[in-house]
């Protein structure tokens, strides 16, 4: 993310990287003010303005597996996208250890995992399908498969726990028993 959250991967309503031309193209051929543009790449593009469905990855995958175009499209769209920004840091780095998929979409989504890894298999990522299929109650989990030049793993977000942590480390507070 840069000064806003439009630079980087697009989202559920946002567009994530765009090219300024771009937009300044799309303002003289239709006539849209900058606020209006501004509206559109926050709220009307990313998953929403692709598919023409909805924002929410859940409704995607379910018409993903209906066959919708659109909706194949946006998440096409939106893996490829991860797939790049991922190697783009990469290339940056002097390995790749691993990757972490967490949050919503990382921990849930056993088909953007899939899809992800397979854009990645250049880098050495290769997947064990049955780990990625595992519910995210299980937990922390490898889904790297054998064998695997990085480790892929689901890894469950827990923002509360660091919230309490951070707040315990910069009050300097003696933890409570269940985060020491």
């Amino acid at each position: 993310m840069g000064m806003t959250p439009l630079e980087g991967l697009m989202m559920g309503t946002r567009s994530g990287d765009v090219d300024f031309g771009a937009m300044a193209w799309i303002a003289k051929e239709t006539g849209q003010t900058l606020s209006d543009l501004e509206r559109v790449v926050n709220k009307e593009s990313g998953l929403l303005g692709i598919s023409g469905l909805s924002s929410d990855l859940r409704i995607l995958e379910k018409a993903w597996h209906e066959g919708h175009e659109r909706a194949r499209l946006a998440i096409k769209t939106f893996v490829h996208r991860i797939a790049r920004h991922i190697a783009g840091h990469a290339a940056s780095l002097h390995r790749l250890d691993g990757i972490i998929f967490t949050g919503g979409i990382g921990e849930n989504s056993v088909l953007i995992r899939q899809l992800v890894i397979e854009h990645l298999r250049v880098l050495g990522l290769t997947l064990d399908v049955e780990m990625n299929k595992q519910p995210n109650y299980h937990g922390e989990r490898i889904i790297s498969g054998n064998p695997s030049q990085v480790i892929c793993a689901v890894i469950p977000t827990n923002e509360e726990k660091m919230i309490a942590l951070d707040a315990i480390h910069l009050g300097n507070v003696k933890a409570p028993v269940e985060f020491a």
